[in-house]
C-alpha cells in the first residue's frame, strides 16, 4: 500500500511540472534554431571574428596542461 501512494504522489507531481518542462523544452529548441543560423552566418561573412569567438570560448571551457 506504501508504495501504490509513492507511485501516486510521483505521478501527480509530474503531471504538475510538465507544462514547466514543457516550457524550458520549447524555449531551448527555439533559441536553438535561431542561434545555429545567426552563428552561421557569422561565420561566414566574418570569419576572423568567429575565430575569435571560438577561442574565447574554447579558452573558458578548457583548461590546457602546461608541460
Amino acid at each position: 500500500m506504501k508504495n501504490m501512494t509513492k507511485i501516486a504522489v510521483f505521478i501527480v507531481l509530474v503531471l504538475a511540472l510538465s507544462p514547466f518542462a514543457g516550457f524550458w523544452i520549447v524555449a531551448l529548441v527555439g533559441a536553438g534554431l535561431i542561434l545555429l543560423p545567426a552563428s552561421a552566418v557569422v561565420s561566414t561573412f566574418f570569419p576572423k571574428t568567429w575565430h575569435r569567438i571560438e577561442e574565447s570560448l574554447f579558452d573558458q571551457t578548457h583548461v590546457m596542461p602546461t608541460p
